[in-house]
């Protein structure tokens, strides 16, 4: 170990790379301490009345002097999760049978796990590697798997779970999608049509009927004797099928937006489109009623019937449960996790998403999302901002939005119906932009009773920072306006600089920063004459340039903190702008995009990783203090009132607890401290997070608040 040090050392010397080996450093002096690694074991869960301080033991390993103990609100279902499988790779199929999971990668093949024990799988054997598969059906004994070009290959599952090669069915066209009805094999082959197969014998398969050759058949479902048909995109066809050989053609579902994917259950038909989930009831199967449209989905791409439930895996928000009994949104159900494929028992269910590995979750210990409130708009809330008691909303579906948050129920009303993307604030006046549709302004003196001062529909923005009389406007790929609106009614642009993709953009007093894709932080000055100066750019050397992305940015007192991709928070003194200065980088979970200063805490928003909350008191050594796993964030975040308001694009705007700290920390030993915790603000299960300069760890559901 300590030779590779010191020719790490050496190489990243010799390279000039100081920040890279500082970077190095700390990943390799974490290694070295790793036999004190800081962990923390599952106390009895407490009960406890809300405003009762507890004082409680925690066993575990490595704590320090250095170690900080906070309370943060359960909102996801970490507890459920009762086994894991390491999985690399994305997994987009999966089929269970007895004891035995079959499961199919993206990059190929097909993978058997045994399950019998759910809480340590066992890898059995793979099947038909560099083969791609997209769908498993079982029939019996048998699977078949469609392999895309290579048509459809037939499989038999021996009594060990192990499986035998029968035969592979070949065909000109693209297999997608299978299902068996009585001894036949129905194959959605794309532009080739449906084919359908004789397999009851399946050493010898035989074509029997080419149907609706011509358009494109992507997915089917079959209910009751009957198939249900996607063609040409939004076209359900319905076959009636009294002789599976010759299904019957007997009436047609159009839909509004393009099918992503549909599953029947319980003579229920749920159709995920661009535009949301439909439900219809089949009881009339050749003419569906329409009973229901949930709206507030991301990309709901995949359904998964269950026994009694439809799960369905959504991109922006995870995992979400349909109850078909209730026209409210369906459950969200956190776990951390892009499910792809999931598989269910009468009391597990397996998931396997990207790069996640395969979860095994108890169903009886999952439970909706604990948070202290749901804003829904029916949108895709992109930013916030809240004055006194009223939220404002740039929706990207809704336009600009106002509600009284002390009014129980209210309803959202507009104030613009043009796309919303961000706000910029300078003294009583809300700047909105909102995109390709223009800017808007509003004066926010009463802020329950905004007034429109002015819109701009010929200028694009989708970051605005305000800088004197002067209006930025980063207009992504499109680069920076600096715009004149000293006469608010008749903007002027005074300079532009072309060339340069925005991701986001500050300013304090003459100075602007910007984040940009390619070339990092940049930092001008508004001359005298209304030009944009260069004064400096700031890259990050190696390593870190290969993972960092400066996407968000703030500058507080000479200081930015900048949202940086995959590297992290980064941090740089600007104070001299020619010559800004690195002054820290701290890793945090999930790629960071956007950032918000409160006090002397920074709250970091990332993708797959959600709110990470540092400590900047010092901004050379700063601090993760807490995680807060949260799916689909976009970049709107604020703190008011002991409370995170963030949001969540279709999820709407989302509020939970600011993390409270504990009152005293007590180190006994490296294996033992004795804190004191006071009560949160709002009741419900919290989960104890332990951090240290190096590392962090959480102790599941400690304590319950009533």
């Amino acid at each position: 170990m300590r030779r590779l040090l010191v020719a790490i050392t050496i190489l990243l010397i010799c390279g000039g790379g100081v920040l890279a080996l500082i970077w190095f450093g700390n990943y390799f002096m974490t290694y070295a301490a790793s036999k004190h690694h800081l962990s923390v074991e599952k106390g009895a869960p407490q009960l406890l009345p809300l405003g009762a301080k507890t004082i409680l033991d925690l066993q575990g390993s490595g704590f320090d002097r250095e170690t900080s103990v906070s309370l943060i609100m359960d909102v996801d279902n970490s507890e459920a999760v009762i086994g894991t499988f390491p999985l690399e790779g994305i997994y987009n199929e999966s089929i269970l049978h007895d004891d035995f999971l079959y499961l199919a990668p993206e990059e190929g093949g097909v993978e058997v796990l045994n399950v019998k024990n759910p809480r340590q799988p066992q890898f059995l054997k793979e099947y038909l590697v560099g083969r791609s598969i997209n769908d498993i059906q079982r029939s019996g004994n048998y699977l078949y798997l469609s392999c895309g070009k290579l048509g459809v290959s037939i499989m038999e599952i021996q009594q060990d779970g192990l499986l035998s090669h029968i035969t592979d069915i070949s065909m000109e066209s693209i297999a997608r999608q299978c299902l068996f009805v009585d001894g036949f094999l129905y194959v959605a082959a794309g532009s080739g049509g449906l084919l359908v197969y004789d397999v009851r014998q399946p050493e010898q398969v035989e074509l029997v009927r080419v149907l609706r050759y011509g358009p494109f058949i992507s997915q089917m479902t079959i209910s009751e004797g009957y198939l249900y048909l996607v063609v040409s995109g939004n076209l359900i066809e319905i076959y009636q099928l009294t002789e599976p050989q010759l299904p019957l053609l007997v009436g047609s579902l159009p839909l509004p937006a393009t099918i992503f994917d549909l599953v029947t259950s319980q003579q229920q038909l749920y159709v995920a489109t661009k535009k949301g989930i439909f439900l219809y009831d089949l009881a009339n199967a050749k003419h569906p009623e329409m009973l229901h449209q949930w709206t507030g989905f991301g990309a709901a791409r995949k359904f998964f019937a269950g026994r009694g439930n439809v799960y369905v895996s959504d991109s922006y928000s995870g995992l979400r449960i349909i109850d078909s009994k209730k026209e409210a949104s369906p459950d969200y159900i956190d776990l951390n996790i892009d499910p792809r494929t999931i598989t269910e028992t009468s009391d597990y269910l397996f998931l396997a998403g990207s790069n996640k590995g395969l979860l095994i979750v108890d169903k009886n210990a999952l439970s909706s999302r604990q948070v202290v409130r749901t804003i829904n708009t029916l949108g895709s809330v992109h930013d916030l901002y809240i004055l006194d008691h009223w939220l404002y909303v740039a929706d990207a579906r809704g336009g600009v939005l106002l509600q009284d948050l002390d009014a129980e129920g209210a309803e959202f009303i507009t104030l613009s119906s043009h796309w919303g993307e961000s706000f910029s604030i300078d003294q009583e006046l809300l700047f909105v932009a909102q995109s390709k549709e223009g800017i808007g302004v509003f004066n926010i003196s009463d802020p329950g009773k905004p007034a429109s001062v002015a819109f701009w529909p010929d200028l694009t923005a989708m970051r605005l920072s305000v800088a004197g009389d002067y209006l930025l406007a980063s207009k992504g790929i499109g680069g920076v306006d600096l715009i004149d609106i000293s006469d608010i009614q008749h903007p002027i642009i005074k300079d532009t600089l072309p060339n340069i993709h925005t991701l986001d953009i500050s300013s304090e007093g003459h100075l602007v920063y910007i984040a940009s894709k390619d070339e990092g932080l940049l930092i001008y000055e508004i001359t005298d004459d209304a030009k944009l100066n260069r004064l400096s750019s700031l890259s990050t050397p190696f390593p870190m340039n290969h993972f960092d992305l400066a996407v968000g940015l703030q500058v507080q007192d000479g200081i930015a903190y900048i949202a940086n991709g995959r590297s992290g928070l980064l941090i740089v003194d600007v104070r001299e702008p020619a010559e800004p200065k690195i002054l820290s980088s701290i890793g945090v979970h999930g790629i960071c995009k956007a950032i918000r200063l409160v006090a002397n805490k920074a709250f970091v928003v990332s993708h797959h990783g959600g709110i990470n909350i540092v400590n900047i008191e010092n901004p050379e050594k700063p601090v993760l203090l807490n995680s807060i796993f949260m799916p689909g964030l976009s970049r709107g975040l604020q703190v008011v009132d002991d409370f995170i308001y963030v949001t969540q694009k279709e999820m709407g705007v989302t509020v939970v607890p600011v993390p409270v700290a504990a009152e005293t920390v007590k180190l006994l030993s490296r294996q033992r401290m004795q804190i004191v915790l006071p009560s949160p603000k709002f009741p419900g299960r919290y989960n104890l997070q332990i951090v240290n300069q190096r590392e962090s760890a959480v102790s599941d559901g400690v304590v319950t608040y009533q």
